[in-house]
């Protein structure tokens, strides 16, 4: 149908309510039409048959070239743009005219919002109803190391190169339900996965889904400048003063900046963890008794985006079989006699962190219930049927070799590969001997303000013994030995020394092959040939059953010089 043989009366409707800001000129550049926003930017007065260089500032033949920009006298900016088109043997010029000012036009707020798009710190992606990729902003660029021009217009599944089934937006289109706080990787670059924190939304439009979005968050400077402070609160720490600590609220008392050592495989470690803090996975955390794995495990949850929820600590090895599963899993009323309704720690842990210590002490039996509770993310109480969902991050520990363990049956392998979705291995003291120096100057600080004494140290001979230890208990047990020996140090001692080593602690700190030589470090040289000399002659007797002359021939002096020996060092034979 021709647009002349509509009624006139219908097409002036039509141009009032689906336009704004449009003005018609016939070929002698008069406004023949004008809707009410012309009218209104000209300030309400009638303006039809009117010559539009009467009505405008700016010529006809300038805005027909290239659209033009024109400020009123309040400050609003309009853009002018005009095209001519021939209709029944005349020529009319449209003008129209937009306020790029006015922030209630669709236009304008669309112009703007791409804008602030651009220049958000946090990653933008959004595809359309066919799952292609429509929007991709720079902060994502940065975020994946990928290019915009590379992205947008490919499925997100050819553009990522996984399955369709896979895909999370697509999910997201077809249930409605939004994907919040997920923390995975995406994109990879020479093989290298780039994490990212995201949440996904659909975009609902007349109670249909038209696209769907997400918002990755850019936690790399904010993450590296909170490591960075950390390790600079860590280094004081060590190095500083001690003070007291209290126990934050959420049942704990450790983060990283706690963690004293010098060596560069723990500080490689610490970094590893705070990357470990931003993931809501399973961790599984090895090493030796008193390494501090619950030490690590309370800094990863202080250092997660949930540190205000609760962290609730167990240790499997200390609760019986009988008692474990129902103080994890909790107990319904009935279950057994005195049973109450009582929630377990998977339930009391809400969204923090539950950390098993000495998983590989658990019960055989136990194990499939746990696993089938990490599984499905549900829990059922003892003697209930109702599935209460847990929202816990599970951190565990185990004091010996993981795997290990999976081979002698001690552990699940099942279990073991649920558990470990990141595994830690904290190594021994031993390993790390650069470690056990800046740790024995720490506990001294500490007990130096605990015990009110002024101990710079310790001596070369004790400090030699403690380098040559094992460490069984490692960290934990080098605490013990310097508070035992800060116990038995004198109020005017400088240095601690081998005579502050408690008895019972003696043989295992000190070689048994070196105790009279360490003995010895006490005396003048002297006293310590003294000690050689009688020791020898005492020898020599004893072996020749106290007869003198056969000793004496046997040491190379003659009988009166061993008789004078005897008594100037107090050698009597006893009766």
């Amino acid at each position: 149908m021709h647009l002349e043989l509509l009624d006139e009366e219908l097409i002036e409707k039509i141009l009032q309510k689906f336009t704004s800001g449009l003005v018609i000129l016939n070929d002698h550049e008069e406004v023949i039409w004008a809707d009410r926003l012309a009218e209104k930017i000209c300030g309400n007065t009638e303006i039809i048959n009117k010559k539009y260089a009467d009505v405008f500032s700016i010529s006809l033949s300038k805005i027909l070239n290239q659209p033009q920009i024109i400020t009123s006298l309040s400050g609003q900016k309009f853009r002018l743009a005009a095209a001519s088109y021939p209709c029944s043997k005349r020529e009319y010029t449209i003008v129209s005219i937009e306020e790029i000012t006015d922030l209630k036009s669709a236009e304008t707020r669309l112009f703007c919002l791409e804008k602030i798009l651009e220049a958000i710190n946090d990653g933008i992606i959004v595809s359309d109803y066919e799952g292609r990729i429509a929007l991709y902003n720079k902060s994502q660029e940065k975020l994946e190391d990928m290019a915009s021009q590379d992205m947008v217009g490919k499925y997100l599944w050819d553009a990522y190169n996984y399955n369709e089934e896979l895909s999370e937006h697509r999910g997201v289109y077809k249930k409605g339900i939004p994907i919040i706080n997920r923390y995975r990787a995406h994109a990879y670059k020479d093989g290298i996965p780039k994490y990212l924190s995201y949440s996904t939304y659909p975009i609902e439009k007349d109670g249909e889904i038209i696209a769907v979005f997400s918002i990755s968050k850019n936690e790399t400077k904010l993450q590296s400048l909170l490591a960075e402070t950390i390790e600079l609160k860590r280094q004081l720490i060590s190095q500083g003063e001690v003070n007291g600590r209290p126990v934050s609220g959420n049942g704990t008392k450790y983060t990283f900046a706690d963690i004293v050592c010098e060596s560069a495989v723990m500080q490689n470690l610490i970094k590893e963890a705070e990357m470990i803090s931003t993931l809501d996975t399973t961790v599984l955390i090895s090493g030796e008794t008193g390494t501090g794995k619950e030490v690590f495990a309370q800094s990863i949850h202080n250092f997660s985006k949930n540190q205000n929820e609760p962290f609730i600590a167990i240790n499997c090895a200390a609760i019986p079989e009988t008692l474990l599963e129902s103080i994890l899993f909790g107990t319904t009323k009935g279950a057994y006699t005195g049973a109450v309704d009582q929630k377990g720690l998977f339930e009391e842990a809400r969204g923090g962190t539950l950390f098993l210590d000495e998983i590989n002490s658990m019960p055989l039996t136990l194990q499939p219930k746990l696993l089938r509770v990490l599984q499905e993310r549900n829990v059922r109480r003892v003697g209930g049927l109702k599935v209460n969902p847990i929202h816990c991050r599970v951190i565990c520990a185990a004091n010996e070799d993981p795997r290990q363990l999976v081979s002698t049956g001690a552990l699940r392998q099942d279990l073991f590969y649920r558990i470990a979705g990141i595994c830690m291995h904290i190594p021994p003291l031993r390993e790390r001997v650069e470690d056990i120096v800046c740790l024995t100057k720490y506990f001294i600080r500490k007990y130096n303000k605990q015990l009110n004494k002024q101990i710079k140290g310790c001596s070369k001979n004790l400090e030699d013994s403690m380098l040559k230890y094992n460490w069984p208990g490692n960290v934990r047990e080098l605490e013990h030995l310097i508070q035992n020996l800060m116990i038995r140090a004198n109020d005017k001692q400088v240095y601690l020394n081998l005579e502050n080593i408690p008895h019972y602690l003696r043989e295992m700190i000190v070689p048994n092959n070196s105790i009279e030589v360490q003995e010895a470090y006490r005396k003048s040289l002297p006293a310590m040939l003294h000690d050689a000399e009688r020791k020898m002659i005492l020898q020599v007797l004893e072996k020749n059953r106290w007869n003198l002359t056969k000793s004496a021939q046997e040491m190379g002096i003659i009988r009166q010089s061993l008789q004078s020996r005897m008594k100037k060092l107090g050698i009597k034979r006893k009766k």
